[in-house]
Parts: C-alpha cells; structure tokens; sequence
C-alpha cells in the first residue's frame, strides 16, 4: 500500500520528468534555428554600411571579405572598390546587389564563415577527384555560394592532366561541387 507521501512523490517526479521532456528542444531542426536566430541576432547590432562610410566596422567588413576571398583592401574606408565587392558577394549569395550592408548581408557574412569552416575548398576538391578521378586537376576562385535553393557550393573549371600535357587547356568542364557531396556540371 502506498502512502500519501509517497504519492506525491510519485506525482512531483512525473510532473518535473515530463515538464523536462517538452521543454528540452533535441531536434536538429531547433538547434539550427536558435543557431540562425544568433547570427542574425549579431548581425542586427552592426551599422548599416554604405559608400562614404568610414569605420572600425568597415574594416571589419572588408577584412571578412578578404578572407572570403573577394579582392578588397582593408583600409577602414568605404569606397567604390568596397561597394563593388560587395554587390558581388550579395549577387554569389543571391541578396539585393545594392552595395548597402546591412542585416541581411552581415548575415550571409557571418554564416559564409561558418559555411566555409564546415566545407572547406580541399573537402570540395576530394569530392570532385572521387566523382571525376584523380586525373583531373581543380580550379577554383574559392568563393563559397548559394544555388536557389539556398545550398552552398564552389564552382570549379576541371582540366585533364593528360590534355595539358599535350599542349591543349585540359578543360573538361565546369563544375558546381556541393557540400552533400553532389558534382554538377555547369550548364551554358
């Protein structure tokens, strides 16, 4: 027989076990988007940039840039050159090319960064050499970019060893390498 004590014991348990269990989000799904709610968090505490801007932030930004490999200088100084880049990272990540950086584009920065962390150019290139074989040689301007579908890939122009040897430009191609491991070539 149970008693009273024992009972309620018994209903606290339940009652904090099951609180718990709803509570904890453990899918994939939630930590992306706590994960997407921080980076637009932090992007939303930086200045809107634009040409004629002068700042830590701009050096900030073209220091990013520059190591995204797009061709700017780091000088604090929000020129054309600047605004240039910029309209072609927002094209590469399919934004509004308007050479204005504001949330949406710190954004597509911040997560450009971690993009590049998780799928490096070297893990691209072994997908490519698996896919097409060793023979290939990959070229690449190491731009990490958004399809439509909002799935990150580098785009390569692959070239036959043997060709090259031979005197010819080896181009068999280009090629689209995605993080999932998918080679896609380009169409004209």
């Amino acid at each position: 027989m149970l008693t009273k004590k024992t009972l309620v014991m018994l209903s606290t348990l339940t009652l904090a076990t099951t609180c718990v269990a709803f509570s904890t989000p453990t899918t994939e799904a939630a930590a992306e988007d706590a994960y997407s709610q921080k980076i637009e968090a932090k992007a939303e505490t930086r200045p809107t940039l634009r040409k004629g801007s002068h700042s830590s932030y701009v050096r900030d930004l073209q220091q990013s840039l520059k190591d995204l490999k797009y061709n700017t200088s780091v000088d604090g100084i929000f020129g054309t050159r600047t605004q240039n880049v910029v309209k072609e990272f927002q094209t590469d990540h399919r934004l509004s090319p308007d050479g204005i950086v504001g949330p949406l584009t710190w954004a597509a920065l911040d997560e450009n960064k971690v993009e590049r962390k998780q799928f490096p150019v070297s893990t691209a290139i072994a997908f490519g050499k698996k896919e097409l074989g060793d023979n290939i040689v990959f070229s690449t301007d190491d731009r990490l970019r958004k399809d439509n579908n909002d799935k990150a890939y580098y785009r390569f122009v692959a070239k036959n060893k043997d060709w090259m040897d031979q005197g010819g430009s080896g181009t068999i191609g280009w090629y689209h390498i995605y993080k999932s491991g998918d080679v896609i070539e380009e169409s004209n």
